[in-house]
């Protein structure tokens, strides 16, 4: 199986788990390229069996750039296998799960893809205070803040909530159900 991995990313998480998910499905015995969909233009995804799209999420939203390549690959992506996957805080908690997976991954697959998604993945973001996240995210973080600290964390320090046991299956197991 030859498999593409787009990602979107604006601080790294989503390209971590990108790479994560490339090296794990290596291991499985595909081959994989891994991209990032910033600038990404005619890239041509013919020679791939599965595709697998993903982003960052940041104020609600996918990377520009990685829905282009969904919104500009629409017809050929109907002849492909397609995986979504997300890396945002609505993973981070049991209760914001189910609008995460409506919001960030179904909407998305019924707006961008005219197939159903071979799987969709959602998974959880990084809490930095050091990270340069700009005006919008200046005006959330103290709601942001006082949320984690009801939770009783520090929020003075980096907070990763990605399982990454869980990436790895779920990168597994679209090797194995799509293919080797």
């Amino acid at each position: 199986m030859k498999a593409l991995i787009v990602y979107g990313t604006r601080y790294g998480t989503a390209a971590e788990i990108a790479e994560e998910m490339s090296r794990v499905m290596k291991e499985e015995g595909a081959e994989v390229d891994l991209v990032d969909s910033k600038g990404l233009k005619n890239f041509d995804i013919t020679p791939y069996d599965l595709l697998v799209v993903g982003s960052g999420i940041k104020m609600g939203k996918w990377t520009k750039n990685a829905l282009n390549f969904l919104k500009n690959n629409k017809e050929i992506l109907t002849s492909k296998k397609v995986a979504l996957f997300v890396s945002c805080g609505a993973a981070n908690e049991e209760k914001s799960r189910a609008e995460g997976q409506e919001k960030y991954l179904d909407d998305v697959a019924n707006k961008y893809l005219l197939n159903e998604p071979v799987a969709t993945g959602l998974f959880g973001s990084v809490y930095d205070p050091e990270a340069k996240h700009g005006l919008m995210y200046k005006f959330t973080r103290s709601f942001i803040k006082k949320e984690l600290e009801k939770q009783g964390i520090d929020t003075t320090k980096r907070h990763d909530y990605r399982d990454w046991d869980a990436i790895k299956e779920w990168a597994r197991d679209l090797v194995a159900k799509n293919g080797r």
